[in-house]
């Protein structure tokens, strides 16, 4: 095996591997990192004389990463993006930026978020994170008046918000479900469609508490041309586990709503061609130097970018 002087690595070559095996070219990393072809052709050519591997095959069209530089990229891509995670961190610390964070999020069974935000209070210890767990409406009040700094919730409730004032992460997608009783004729399906839901009782969350939630359970039956059955309204999805338990109709859902509560007696069955985000929410105005951590955190770990509510 060939010894390797790691001191003769510069931080900055394995970022223009990096950059070329994600592009694809040469010039295009280049100019993303302000060098010249020549001087990308130059350094990439030493790099690899003292790793003594070849990365890429190169043609006229494009470079191909190697079997070795994909190995070299799926490792060395976590520990560039650590690297500078911990120099942004170290700034942060040396700038004093502490504080609290406020988070909230609607009824669910599956905190996926979680071990996100356990690593980062690990990584920031001088940030204190609150989280509260509250039904669509409080979660919009709250997040409008800024009684918390960030709302992870479902896409389709962004529509009742002044969208202007918003950026949002796209953080997963998921399918919609129909959550039923055991003992409900569809109970035994792999998936459903939205007409073989149309003589079901649907137990809906009122337009009151969430707008968003009634209009997109409309579309979907409106694009199929039928209209739902309405059995009851209710505040959130979580007051009609009683009615669900009793048999007494189905609830659209996503599919991290209850995930495995209740499954002994309760069922989720995906909705075919159905999908919804799970998105974090924040206002363009927060003040809370400490949420751009997080939301840069978020960026990372998520692999996503933030938008503006359109």
């Amino acid at each position: 095996m060939r010894e390797i002087n790691i001191y003769e690595l510069q931080l900055m070559d394995i970022e223009l591997f990096l950059r070329i095996a994600e592009y694809g070219s040469f010039t295009k990393a280049g100019q993303c990192l302000f060098m010249t072809q020549s001087l990308v052709s130059k350094r990439i050519s030493m790099l690899e004389l003292k790793l003594g591997l070849q990365l890429f095959v190169r043609n006229k069209r494009n470079v191909v990463l190697t079997p070795a530089g994909r190995l070299l990229q799926k490792k060395l891509q976590s520990v560039n993006e650590e690297i500078f995670l911990a120099i942004n961190e170290a700034h942060n610390i040396q700038a004093g930026i502490t504080g609290i964070i406020r988070l909230g999020f609607i009824e669910w069974g599956n905190l996926f978020f979680m071990p996100l935000l356990e690593e980062f209070m690990r990584e920031n210890p001088q940030i204190h994170v609150e989280i509260n767990r509250y039904p669509f409406f409080e979660l919009r009040k709250n997040l409008m008046s800024l009684d918390i700094d960030m709302a992870f919730s479902i896409s389709y409730d962004m529509d009742s918000l002044y969208k202007d004032e918003y950026e949002y992460i796209d953080l997963v997608s998921i399918p919609l479900v129909a959550i039923m009783n055991r003992k409900n004729s569809l109970a035994d399906h792999k998936k459903v469609t939205v007409r073989d839901l149309q003589a079901q009782d649907l137990l809906m969350v009122s337009p009151k508490y969430s707008i968003g939630y009634s209009e997109c359970i409309s579309k979907l039956f409106a694009a199929e041309g039928i209209s739902p059955i309405i059995s009851h309204y209710a505040q959130s999805g979580g007051d009609h586990i009683g009615n669900l338990l009793l048999n007494e109709g189905v609830l659209i859902a996503s599919e991290y709503f209850m995930e495995n509560s209740w499954k002994e007696q309760l069922v989720q069955v995906p909705i075919e061609g159905t999908c919804v985000s799970v998105v974090a929410l924040w206002k363009k105005s927060k003040v809370n130097a400490a949420m751009d951590i997080l939301i840069d955190k978020m960026k990372v770990y998520f692999h996503a970018e933030s938008h503006q509510c359109s």
